[in-house]
């Protein structure tokens, strides 16, 4: 079994290999109006008649099929909130790819782009088929992807941004070597927003929502 740990590793290190490409300038022919002859009758226009502005359209918010719409707070990514129940949740955000991983009460998948990857986990200790960790995870060589805060936040940000932005947020040292984290707690609620960053990188390779102490590390192991 490979651990989506281990695929994002394996990600970051095949987009490092990748050549730099360059794009050829596409040029197509642009029908030309025809000209009007001089027997051709011209009806005179209303004056003060334009037509409308197209509404430009946005994708709404937390979109279950569109992850990189979803909005990290203390409560959840997007759609997925934690202690909210896992299948309900699976079931309502299956556009994604997100789905059943390797191991039971673990879903995991990736972005369209594969920019990035989506991991959720249930309780599996308590029986009670909650949600205890939503997590996204840099997968690629770009870091300003994925879903954000509204402040703007997400992979990528840095500690000195996390920690300007909450007043609240703490910075903890993991108990795994080489990884530290941003915890923003809800002080009305089960869930704490959490920054992950790896020690060589200043942008956060993780942010999750959780219950725990900390996001999990090997949720296969």
């Amino acid at each position: 079994m490979t651990h989506p740990r281990a695929r994002r590793a394996a990600a970051v290190t095949a987009a490092a290999l990748l050549a730099a490409s360059v794009l050829a300038a596409c040029t197509s022919d642009v029908p030309a109006v025809p000209e009007s002859s001089a027997s051709t009758s011209i009806s005179p226009t209303t004056p003060g008649v334009t037509s409308p502005t197209p509404t430009p359209t946005e994708t709404p918010a937390d979109d279950p099929s569109n992850a990189d719409s979803w909005v990290v707070s203390t409560e959840g990514i997007g759609p997925v909130a934690v202690t909210a129940n896992f299948d309900d949740v699976l079931h309502e955000i299956e556009d994604t790819g997100v789905g059943p991983f390797d191991c039971d009460g673990v879903a995991y998948g990736f972005a369209k782009d594969n920019a990035y990857d989506i991991m959720v986990i249930k309780d599996r200790y308590d029986g009670t088929d909650e949600i205890v960790e939503v997590s996204v995870g840099w997968n690629g060589d770009t870091m300003g992807v994925g879903p954000r805060t509204a402040e703007g936040l997400g992979l990528g940000s840095t500690k000195q941004q996390v920690l300007g932005t909450y007043e609240s947020a703490e910075e903890v040292t993991s108990v795994i070597a080489n990884r530290s984290f941003v915890n923003i707690a809800d002080d009305n609620g089960d869930g704490t927003l959490v920054f992950s960053y790896l020690s060589g990188y200043d942008g956060a390779v993780g942010v999750s929502v959780i219950t725990g102490k900390e996001p999990a590390y090997e949720p296969c192991a």
